[in-house]
């Protein structure tokens, strides 16, 4: 679905980001995965702010707002951070939805995480009377004592609407609020006007001569895509004069003919056998993002091309870690051929075909098979990726330059990546520019050596000069000095062996540098169940910090890191609960939390919370009320705004980046993640044939 977006006249942001009135809340949750970016101004405080709908009656919001006339760590000579600054969370529950004659009736909590600076809570009530939606509520802390107000939005003209609230914060007893001005604010009669325009929207507002606005995007996450895919290519569709089984198993050409044209798709490491009349195919591909369009169009290849005589196809994808996941074994090729000719129902399909998890023993007898292609056969490159070529837009890169072939060999330039930093006391904005090569050599059967480089270009992450006084081990905290250091800088130097132990069950192997601060060795392995809703892996890692001057040299701390983890779905909402528990990077023992929602859309967002017995009392932490790492992430696939596939999805997260409490080693390959993308774990919308038509 694409177009205009239909908007939700009774939900909009306050200028806190949370949805609400203009300063207060209601008791509305916007529709279900609105997922909303916005900037507020209204003297004395100017907020960054998000807020995402998570569930149907559960909305979370996050804002970073700067005070005036404030200075930020007075009391150190290197802070340059301007004004004072805060982070705070929201969240709200909707209790009773609305009918027609009970009001919605929601709680919610303001900054109830961290600092606590304006903590509030609130019950909130909200009623629709023809064009006006009345909200009457009461609140504690921050907010004192009654509120309420009204929205009124013309049916002519639904995109405006114009609002009257009473403002119930308590302004004088803000943080700071004698040098912000806060405490000249008296609260009180409040009018706004608001007008938006498909995923956009603004607010203007007035309080006792005072001027206040707020803008937005608004994106709905529960939409499939964004962008229809105008340049995706057509299914192959080129019918051959098709040999007899004898000949295919005479005549290489017919297995390299069908491995071409699956090359020619962007399948990588195909792998082509003929077991007596059963065809078998084995594909990756680092462009479609569903596994049951990848198999669609894989199989729609082989039925054209596959000797007569074949009485059954199996296709087997596997990841680009070249990992077999699941196994498509269809046995009417006849009536695959009118399914794709429109003329057979995927239910009817559905009885003639199995799909289960792969075995290991099939991965190495078609490995076995590859090998005795000829060399030349083999390692094919693929007809537009032999030279290094320019690529725009691709993979999130405005820029790129890539080479790669039809095995899983590649290499690529990146001229421009950026890191931005929040919440130093040298600054509160940060900012690392940089060029990036990385290359990967594919040996067989599930082994490769990866690395990867980075040139500095521009910076001022280095300028954080105050050494970290963290009493734990510096595993993150000194991130400033691996930043300082100039020239071209290793990042990566692995090797990593995957293996197929069992169906359902993976492992990995990693050894060398993994990260431009940690080294070592270490592995993992997961373990999925059949049917289930939950899986279980174990990572263990024996590092070393590295120099700071991204070479070869190590510094003299090390440590093993062993974490268990059991990732649980509730596959309804695309939800995943993630409890790791062990040992930290900083020698810290305990556990983490990690919630995850996936949306229609692909995008996830999702938090984290770590508890260990790390006494990190840096500020805010203190004695006995030592600090916890925290933090919110989100992933976007990029599928879902390009005009073709594509399975790259860039993760973002906000968090603490000089902390030292409840870090975890960077994976080499994380087989959780690897898989859950691959198998849908957590795609309620989605199942194993999805896309298998197109």
């Amino acid at each position: 679905m694409s177009g205009v977006a239909v908007v939700n006249v009774n939900a909009a942001p306050s200028m806190l980001g949370q949805t609400g009135l203009i300063n207060m809340p209601d008791a509305r949750i916007d529709d279900e995965g609105t997922l909303r970016f916005g900037v507020s101004y209204f003297d004395p405080y100017a907020a960054l702010w998000s807020s995402v709908s998570f569930l149907p009656r559960f909305e979370l919001s996050a804002r970073y707002t700067s005070f005036e006339n404030t200075d930020a760590f007075t009391e150190r000579d290197d802070a340059d951070f301007g004004t004072d600054k805060d982070k705070a969370f929201d969240a709200k529950l909707l209790l009773v939805p609305e009918s027609s004659f009970i009001p919605a009736i929601s709680f919610g909590a303001h900054d109830f995480f961290g600092t606590q600076l304006f903590d509030a809570s609130f019950f909130a009530f909200s009623k629709k009377v023809g064009a006006f939606d009345v909200t009457m509520g009461i609140g504690t802390d921050r907010i004192d004592g009654g509120f309420g107000g009204v929205r009124f939005t013309p049916k002519k003209y639904k995109n405006w609407s114009f609002t009257a609230e009473y403002d119930a914060f308590d302004y004088e007893n803000d943080h700071r609020a004698n040098e912000s001005g806060a405490d000249a604010r008296k609260g009180g009669l409040t009018v706004g006007a608001s007008y938006t325009w498909g995923w956009l929207g603004s607010q203007l507002a007035y309080q006792d001569g005072d001027w206040g606005i707020n803008a937005y995007l608004s994106i709905p996450l529960m939409w499939p895509e964004f962008i229809p895919k105008f340049d995706e290519p057509e299914p192959y569709n080129t019918p051959i004069t098709r040999p007899s089984l004898d000949a295919w198993q005479q005549d290489n050409q017919h297995s390299m003919a069908l491995i071409k044209a699956l090359e020619t798709q962007t399948f990588k490491n195909v792998r082509v056998w003929l077991d007596n009349t059963r065809l078998e195919v084995g594909v990756a591909t680092p462009r479609i993002s569903l596994i049951g369009r990848a198999v669609g169009r894989a199989v729609r290849t082989a039925l054209l091309m596959s000797p007569s005589g074949t009485e059954s196809i199996k296709v087997t994808y596997y990841t680009l870690n070249d990992m077999a996941v699941v196994s498509y074994h269809f046995l009417d090729l006849q009536q695959l051929d009118q399914f794709f000719s429109g003329n057979v129902t995927y239910g009817e399909l559905l009885k003639a075909m199995t799909v289960e998890y792969a075995y290991p023993a099939l991965s190495k007898k078609l490995n076995e098979h590859k090998s005795a292609l000829p060399a030349a056969m083999s390692q094919a490159p693929t007809d537009d990726a032999t030279d290094l070529k320019v690529l725009r837009n691709e993979d999130g890169h405005a820029i790129s330059l890539k080479k790669s072939d039809a095995s899983l060999n590649s290499f690529r330039i990146i001229p421009f990546n950026m890191g931005i930093f929040f919440n130093d006391p040298s600054g509160a904005f940060k900012y690392d520019v940089f060029a990036r090569a990385a290359y990967q050599r594919y040996f067989g059967n599930a082994l490769f050596f990866k690395t990867n480089a980075r040139l500095r270009l521009l910076e001022n992450v280095s300028d954080v000069k105050q050494p970290s006084n963290s009493l734990l081990p510096h595993v993150r905290s000194d991130v400033a000095e691996y930043k300082r250091e100039d020239g071209l800088k290793l990042e990566t130097l692995l090797l990593n062996k995957f293996f197929h132990l069992r169906p359902r069950v993976y492992g990995r192997w990693s050894l060398g540098l993994y990260e431009e601060m940690f080294g070592g060795t270490g592995g993992q392995i997961l373990y999925i169940p059949k049917e289930q809703n939950w899986a279980t892996d174990l990572t263990v890692d024996w590092v070393k910090q590295r120099d700071f001057d991204g070479g070869f040299g190590f510094r003299d701390y090390k440590t093993v890191s062993a974490l268990a983890a059991i990732h649980y779905r509730v596959k309804k909402y695309g939800l995943t609960f993630s409890l790791r528990g062990g040992r930290f990077l900083a020698k810290d023992n305990g556990a983490r939390l990690e919630v995850m929602r996936r949306f229609r859309s692909g995008v996830k967002v999702g938090a984290w919370y770590t508890y260990t017995d790390g006494d990190d009392i840096t500020g805010p932490g203190s004695p006995g009320d030592s600090y916890q790492d925290k933090g919110i992430f989100l992933q976007i696939p990029l599928s879902s705004m390009l005009t073709k596939d594509t399975r790259a999805a860039p993760p973002m997260s906000l968090s603490p980046w000089t902390r030292d409490v409840g870090q975890m080693v960077k994976s080499p390959g994380d087989l959780y993640d690897i898989f859950e993308d691959a198998l849908l774990l957590d795609r309620p919308d989605f199942h194993l044939l999805s896309g298998f038509h197109e």
